[in-house]
């Protein structure tokens, strides 16, 4: 992993929200932000968690298309292998939603990925009705 921190450090990565896509019915409507061909924009790869001042992994599965910097087969080996770390099975916990249920994470340090099967006419058919509080953060740095 040495080796790796090493080779990611310093760099950014494009981040493309079109990974959302499988979430919104009417994605293509939505309206881009005008970067590159689609709705992506640049982050650093590491940052720093403003209260904790760890560093931090910015990069995911979904949203993480390429590091900037070095071609793509190489950017595509590295994230993959970032990817599959991530995934480990003893990094990963799975919240059971049930009534009344709160789930409460800093999306800074903490990777969550919603499942779609809660789309009526999808996967298990579920529908699911929440409130969702999203708190101003900083940028990226």
């Amino acid at each position: 992993m040495k080796k790796l921190k090493k080779k990611i450090e310093g760099k950014k990565a494009i981040h493309s929200s079109l990974g959302a896509a499988a979430f919104v019915d009417k994605y293509t409507e939505m309206e881009g932000n005008g970067n590159l061909d689609e709705y992506s924009n640049e982050h650093p790869m590491v940052r720093i968690h403003p209260e904790t001042k760890k560093k931090i992994l910015y990069v995911n599965s979904m949203y993480t298309k390429k590091i900037i910097g070095i071609d793509k087969k190489e950017s595509d080996e590295i994230l993959n292998k970032i990817f599959e770390h991530q995934e480990r099975l003893d990094f990963t916990c799975r919240f059971k939603w049930t009534e009344n249920a709160v789930a409460i994470w800093d999306n800074r340090s903490t990777q969550h990925q919603g499942l779609t099967d809660f789309f009526p006419g999808r996967g298990l058919g579920h529908e699911r009705v929440m409130d969702r509080i999203a708190i101003e953060g900083d940028h990226p740095k």
